[in-house]
């Protein structure tokens, strides 16, 4: 085949050129790594991990309502950040460097949350977020000078996290062909949103990892459609959008997109009606079946006689809970089994 590309190529036909995959996840089902843990314990953890953040700052603000905090960056990737502090993140020893993990800015008060179930920070400091002069309280984002003990690097804003974190991965390759770290051990996380994909430096320096293949450096994109000045284009489909600008540039990319109740449904889905369905809707439609209920989703997503076919036998209530593999735990251990 790639030599029939070449004969097309060098007679001037123009071939058709596709950089992205269909709009479902990655790894197959039946090649996903099973998660090992307690869903039910997590899960109440991770509810715990939820309130905290938002108590903490409505508790703030209550105070001072000019202070401010941010909620929703969190609450659409705890899950995320649950696989990846119970299973996947690396602390310290004397046989492992450990990771180096830049934490998306505006999701500070999930990692709070938990430094406060751990016993790592008190209800005082909590009790002050952002009002961190006098050095009892914490920062709004992660600030090493402020929290030399808590944050690693600072992030936030401008895309520094992730042009920091590749030419961090890039350093750490220098170090280990040189004998100064133990090779293959350590991993740099980063963590960012689709809305600061947009800024020049969060995406300014991929090629520079795809080109020195840095097997090191894993980002992890929540994409959330939301950013601080507006919603994430909801005419177009960012996953997609990000998937072919990372695979441009030469990334192994691992999308997960559908929770594991979609799983009976795809396998049946032996003539690819579903699979065009779900390719065919934008954004800001899939946003619009999430604020309504399961009725609308059913009348609205699958709205031919064959994909209504394809639901007959579920409730509204179990198509509402046909939810997305962010949300699903499973999902995302295997999507951080593969990227690891």
């Amino acid at each position: 085949m790639t030599r029939m590309g070449e004969l097309a190529t060098r007679n001037g036909w123009q071939l058709p050129y596709a950089n992205n995959t269909p709009y479902r996840n990655t790894i197959p089902v039946t090649h996903e790594a099973r998660m090992p843990g307690d869903l039910f314990m997590e899960r109440r953890i991770r509810s715990m991990e939820r309130w905290n953040p938002m108590a903490m700052v409505m508790r703030t603000n209550l105070k001072d309502s000019d202070l401010g905090g941010h909620i929703s960056s969190f609450a659409s990737s705890a899950t995320l950040y649950d696989i990846g502090f119970n299973y996947f993140f690396q602390a310290p020893t004397d046989e492992h460097g450990g990771d180096l993990i830049y934490f998306q800015g505006h999701t500070s008060p999930g990692v709070y949350a938990r430094a406060f179930m751990e016993g790592r920070i008190t209800e005082d400091q909590m009790n002050n977020f952002r009002q961190e002069v006098d050095g009892q309280g914490l920062s709004s984002y992660p600030h090493p000078w402020l929290e030399a003990v808590f944050w690693q690097f600072p992030t936030v804003s401008m895309g520094l996290g992730p042009i920091q974190a590749i030419y961090q991965a890039r350093f750490m390759k220098y170090l280990e062909a040189r004998g100064f770290i133990p090779a293959g051990k350590q991993k740099v996380w980063c963590f960012l949103g689709d809305g600061e994909c947009d800024e020049p430096e969060s995406l300014g320096a991929i090629s520079l990892a795809g080109r020195e293949k840095l097997d090191n450096l894993i980002f992890v994109i929540n994409c959330n459609l939301q950013r601080l000045d507006g919603p994430v284009r909801g005419n177009g489909k960012i996953i997609q959008e990000l998937e072919g600008v990372f695979r441009g540039a030469q990334w192994n990319v691992t999308k997960v997109i559908w929770g594991r109740f979609w799983d009976p449904l795809l396998a049946k889905d032996v003539d690819g009606i579903l699979q065009r369905r779900m390719d065919e809707v934008i954004d800001g439609e899939y946003q619009n079946y999430k604020a309504k209920d399961g009725a609308f989703v059913r009348e609205h997503f699958f709205n031919s006689p064959e994909l209504k076919a394809m639901v007959a036998d579920l409730s509204d209530d179990e198509i509402w809970k046909l939810t997305v593999g962010g949300h699903d735990p499973y999902k995302g251990y295997a999507g951080f089994h593969e990227a690891v």
